[in-house]
């Protein structure tokens, strides 16, 4: 997947921006976006792995090689963008991208609930079969046991009536 093609991108169920996407929002080069990640690296690291990566040069680009980027998650992205001069542009893609983190959160969260509400029926389903089940299974062996009454029953009413037939 390309880092360019959202702001945040979802990987393994955790939110995540990359130095491409924030060097771009913020106009200035990458290569002084990864600069700045790689001096700060232990504390960022403090909010989680800092994930170097590398992709391919696209087509057409300039220069040779792979270009190396990081994926960082929302409170690494947001003190990167503190340690940016604020700048209106910096200032703007600041709200913009922790806006998109908030986003994708509540997205996130919804999907989470609305699972959640669907485990939650199935276990009310389950239960429902289990309860049907038990109450078959309790009225089947009640019929057994009664079933020796109606035939008894059965017996005795048809000779009371067979009498009065013959005569």
């Amino acid at each position: 997947m390309n880092p360019l093609d959202r702001f945040v991108t979802v990987i393994e169920g955790e939110p995540l921006a990359s130095t491409e996407v924030i060097a771009k929002g913020v106009r200035v080069q990458h290569k002084n976006v990864l600069a700045l990640v790689r001096r700060y690296a232990p504390e960022l690291s403090g909010f989680g792995t800092v994930a170097f990566q590398t992709r391919p040069r696209r087509a057409g680009a300039h220069g040779g090689g792979d270009v190396e980027y990081a994926m960082l998650n929302e409170p690494q992205a947001s003190a990167l963008l503190t340690l940016m001069r604020n700048s209106e542009k910096v200032v703007a893609f600041k709200f913009k991208l922790i806006g998109e983190f908030y986003r994708m959160r509540q997205a996130l969260g919804q999907r989470e609930h609305s699972l959640w509400k669907q485990l939650q029926a199935l276990i009310a389903k389950e239960v429902e079969s289990k309860v049907r089940a038990r109450f078959g299974s309790y009225l089947m062996h009640e019929r057994k046991r009664d079933i020796p009454y109606y035939q008894q029953e059965h017996r005795r009413l048809e000779t009371l009536i067979q009498p009065p037939l013959l005569q």
